[in-house]
């Protein structure tokens, strides 16, 4: 028996992921690996920016703790068993007296969306966050916000975009007295709390709104502290960031990876006993928990609600995101509902759009025929809103993958991005792809457009064999030569999917001759991290 198959979760383990968006585990690796690992990453930061995406050639031990059974154990269970470690990694440093906002990662599930309000609440991506020393409340650990993946905070992102556009402004006036070059590495953060500095000091008033809006986050936040060795596994779109300032000090490190689920779940992946749902019933919550316990189970969400529509009609305008949001799900389970919800995701109004588009995700199959009919018909915008909604709804889509592959043609850039990602899970469980499918991901593979690329390429990775043609596979070997990270980095998880031996050979050949190492000889890896410091 594999031995992460011993830490899979039970059935209220996950249901408590479901509700509080994280579980914590603590490494079984002995304390001298962490120290280790904390002397290794120690000097990253001095040579910019802090290992990023090369972190695990720089510390290639941080491996073991990945490879843990209990945290193979508590991924399967969460992301099914052929998830990806996607090549996106971190090392967040909170230096002494430092701190950081709370927040949401991306501007969408996974830099996707089509604006930072709607994102994906089914669980297809997770961050993995490593302390590597003790993290006590004086060292600054991490805090998140439970139950936050599933509100949008409307407010909140609304001011955030005014206040970046001010950020952007001053770093540019900062960086223009100095050589670009240079703003690297440390250098970089003194510039952004430059930058902090002068627009607290020009829009006192902005901050004063983003504070305000942001205290119901601050006051229901908690820390993830711990001994050195404690992991904890979050959905991606919970709110997190600093607890509090470290005072220790000593600088943190936390070690964020990203997790992204391969395949739609059509049966549970953990240690699984009863459908039923054990978890909170008396929240106004409990219909979004309910759907998302019912899609990690591969079933139909079949719970109706209970609710007169009159009253869910009001919570649906209420500027409350959690009460609009858990209206609309309990909207999406009726046919008056969803002619309500189809009445305001057609309207003009964003945010209006944004709430309804969950109840019509979680309507499903039923939904389907009102969004196609209006496909054709509408601008680029509303396209890429239907399309998004279409690819959320993932299997149950799947009358839906002619219109969406036509639309992989789009005069428009943000069509054929959205049409490729929805593509990719709704075609899951089709035992071959249509000629017309497979054609539509070569093009793709030679887009202009190179977020069209990498999304055309995640596809591809995520359907695997059946995606695999002798033209597919040459445009993969070409496109290891991409100048985009993202697509570099998707192509050579493609090639090891397809499961074809030359496809594997190309993604070999490239690793290979790619193979990046802080080292510049051979030697004591203690010995190059001081060396880096020099």
């Amino acid at each position: 028996m594999n031995d992460s198959n011993k830490y899979l979760l039970d059935d209220e383990a996950m249901q408590r992921f479901i509700v509080e968006g994280y579980v914590k585990l603590q490494s079984d690796l002995p304390r001298e690996y962490h120290e280790r690992n904390w002397e290794e990453l120690e000097p990253l930061d001095e040579t910019g920016p802090r290992g990023h995406n090369n972190l695990l050639p720089c510390v290639p031990e941080l491996r073991n703790m990945l490879e843990e059974p209990k945290v193979v154990g508590a991924l399967t269970s969460i992301l099914g068993p052929d998830y990806y470690l996607h090549f996106h990694r971190h090392d967040h440093v909170n230096y002494p007296d430092g701190a950081q906002a709370l927040h949401k990662d991306g501007d969408g599930h996974s830099h996707y969306a089509v604006d930072g309000l709607r994102r994906y609440h089914p669980t297809r991506y997770v961050m993995l966050l490593y302390y590597p020393q003790d993290t006590p409340l004086e060292a600054g650990p991490t805090g998140i916000v439970p139950r936050s993946q599933y509100t949008t905070r409307r407010e909140v992102d609304h001011l955030k975009h005014e206040a970046d556009a001010r950020r952007a402004e001053i770093y540019q006036g900062i960086t223009k007295k100095m050589d670009a070059s240079a703003v690297r590495g440390t250098e970089r953060f003194k510039r952004y709390e430059e930058t902090e500095l002068e627009l607290n000091e020009k829009y006192p008033d902005l901050i004063a709104s983003m504070q305000k809006a942001s205290a119901p986050c601050e006051e229901a936040k908690i820390p993830l502290d711990g001994n050195a060795g404690t992991i904890s596994i979050v959905h991606f779109d919970i709110v997190h960031g600093r607890y509090c300032a470290n005072v220790s000090g000593r600088q943190r490190h936390m070690v964020k990876f990203l997790f992204a689920r391969k395949e739609e779940p059509t049966a549970p992946t953990w240690n699984h006993v009863s459908p039923e749902w054990h978890g909170p019933e008396d929240d106004c919550q409990t219909p979004i928990w309910k759907h998302v316990w019912a899609w990690h189970l591969g079933a139909n969400d079949t719970n109706e609600s209970q609710q007169s529509i009159d009253d869910l009609t009001e919570n649906l305008g209420c500027p409350d995101d959690t009460k609009a949001i858990s209206a609309a799900y309990e909207l999406g389970s009726t046919s008056s509902g969803l002619d309500l919800l189809f009445e305001r995701f057609f309207s003009e109004d964003t945010d209006v759009r944004s709430i309804a588009g969950y109840g019509i995700v979680r309507a499903g199959e039923r939904a389907l025929p009102a969004l196609l009919s209006r496909l054709d018909d509408a601008d680029p915008e509303l396209q890429v809103r239907i399309i998004d909604l279409i690819g959320d709804m993932g299997l149950t889509a799947a009358n839906a993958i002619e219109p969406i592959r036509a639309l992989t043609t789009s005069a428009d850039t943000g069509v054929r991005r959205v049409a490729f990602e929805a593509l990719g899970l709704i075609t899951q469980q089709q035992t071959t792809l249509d000629a017309g499918v497979v054609d539509a991901f070569t093009k793709g593979l030679s887009d202009e457009d190179a977020i069209v690329v990498r999304n055309a390429t995640f596809a591809i990775s995520r359907l695997g064999a059946k995606a695999s043609t002798d033209e597919i596979i040459d445009r993969l070997n070409g496109n290891l030569d991409h100048w985009h990270h993202h697509v570099r980095g998707w192509t050579v998880e493609a090639l090891q999917r397809l499961d074809d031996p030359r496809a594997v050979q190309l993604a070999l050949r490239y690793l290979t001759s790619a193979r990046w190492d802080p080292a510049t000889k051979s030697g004591d890896r203690v010995m190059t991290s001081k060396a880096m410091r020099q």
